[in-house]
C-alpha cells in the first residue's frame, strides 16, 4: 500500500473524543444492565409460574378432605378457595413479570404494564386477605389490614396516573399509607402457615424474606412519589434512579435469602418425614410436589442474585449520573 493510500485510510479511520468514549462505555453498561433485568425477571417470572404450581395442588388437596359439616368448615373451605384465587393470579402476576421485562429489554412503553401488575397484585392481596380473614376464628388485626391496604394501593394506582399535580400528590400519599399498612401485615401474618401449619418460617406473599418485603411495601411507594415528582427533571432523575435501585437491591436480597431458607426448611420436613413432623405419613405424590416446591425455588434465587447485580451495577450508572450534575 502506498504512502498515499495510508494517509487516505488514517483520514476515513473514525476517531473518538473523550467525551464520545464515554458515552460509548455508558450505553455498553446500559445494555448490560437491560440484559440483567430481563433475565431478573424472566427468572422470577417463571420461579412465580413454578411454584404456585404446588402450592396449588397442596392447597387443592387440603380443600378435598374438610367435609361439610360445621360452620367452621365452610369459612375454611371458603378461605382456601380464596388462596386458591390468589395462587392463579401469582401464576398470571409471573407472566406480566416475563412480558414486562421483554418490553422494558426493547425500549417500550411499560406503565401500562407497571399498571396492570399493581392492579393484579392488590387483588391477589385482596384474595389473600379476606382468606385470611376466614380461616382465622378470631378477628385478627393484621387479617383485616392485609384486606384493606390491597384497597388503598389499588386507589393509589388509580390517581397516580392522573396529569394533575394534586391528583398524583393524592395517589403518592395514598399509596404510602397503603404500604405502611400491607407492611405491618406482611410482618405480622404467614399467610401461608394458616394453611399448612407446618411452622416453618414461610415467605411474604410475593415470596421474599417476610422483614425485607415489610421494607419494600413502605420504600416502594415512597420511590413512585420521588418519581411522580421528579421523574420529569434531568437534574432530579438520578435520585429517581436511586429509589427505584434500592427497591430493587431490598427485593433482591429478601428473595434470595426468603427462598434459601424457606427451600431448606422444606427439606428439613422431608428428611424428617419419615420418622415425625407434618409431612409424616403421607402420600408420597404429595411428598414429590413438596419436592418440586423447594426446588422450584432455585429460580427464585438465581432472580434474586441477578436483582442484586443489577442494583449495584445500576447504582454505578446513578453515581455516574450524579458527577455529571
Amino acid at each position: 500500500m502506498g504512502k498515499i493510500e495510508q494517509v487516505a485510510v488514517q483520514e476515513q479511520a473514525q476517531r473518538f473524543t473523550p467525551v464520545q468514549t464515554e458515552e460509548i462505555k455508558a450505553s455498553s453498561v446500559e445494555l448490560f444492565l437491560r440484559k440483567i433485568v430481563l433475565a431478573a425477571l424472566t427468572m422470577l417470572g417463571i420461579g412465580y409460574i413454578l411454584t404456585n404450581v404446588p402450592i396449588a395442588l397442596l392447597i387443592g388437596y387440603s380443600l378435598s378432605t374438610i367435609p361439610i359439616a360445621s360452620q367452621a368448615n365452610i369459612n375454611a373451605i371458603a378461605g382456601r378457595i380464596l388462596f386458591l384465587a390468589a395462587s392463579a393470579i401469582s401464576t398470571v402476576l409471573g407472566g406480566l413479570f416475563i412480558f414486562g421485562a421483554v418490553q422494558f429489554y426493547e425500549r417500550g412503553k411499560t406503565k401500562g404494564v407497571v399498571f396492570l401488575g399493581v392492579m393484579l397484585a392488590s387483588f391477589y392481596l385482596l384474595c389473600l386477605g379476606v382468606g385470611s380473614t376466614l380461616l382465622l376464628s378470631e378477628t385478627n388485626p393484621a387479617a383485616l389490614m392485609l384486606t384493606s391496604a390491597p384497597i388503598l394501593v389499588a386507589m393509589s394506582a388509580a390517581t397516580y396516573t392522573s396529569p394533575h399535580t394534586r391528583l398524583r400528590a393524592a395517589g403518592s400519599a395514598l399509596g404510602i399509607v397503603g404500604g405502611v399498612v400491607l407492611a405491618y401485615a406482611i410482618f405480622n401474618l404467614r399467610v401461608l402457615n394458616l394453611i399448612f401449619a407446618w411452622n416453618i418460617p414461610f415467605t411474604g406473599p410475593f415470596m421474599s424474606l417476610t422483614v425485607l418485603e415489610s421494607a419494600v411495601m413502605i420504600v416502594g411507594p415512597i420511590a413512585a412519589c420521588v418519581n411522580s415528582f421528579f421523574g420529569e427533571s434531568f437534574e432530579e432523575r438520578p435520585l429517581t434512579h436511586a429509589f427505584i435501585l434500592l427497591v430493587t437491591l431490598v427485593y433482591g436480597v429478601g428473595s434470595l435469602i426468603g427462598s434459601i431458607v424457606l427451600s431448606m426448611s422444606l427439606w428439613n420436613l422431608i428428611w424428617k418425614s419419615p420418622w415425625i413432623g407434618p409431612l409424616h405419613g403421607i402420600a408420597e405424590w404429595i411428598m414429590s410436589t413438596v419436592v418440586f416446591w423447594s426446588a422450584s425455588l432455585v429460580l427464585m434465587d438465581l432472580g434474586g442474585i441477578l436483582l442484586i447485580v443489577g442494583a449495584c451495577l445500576g447504582f454505578i450508572c446513578v453515581a455516574r449520573e450524579f458527577s455529571q450534575l
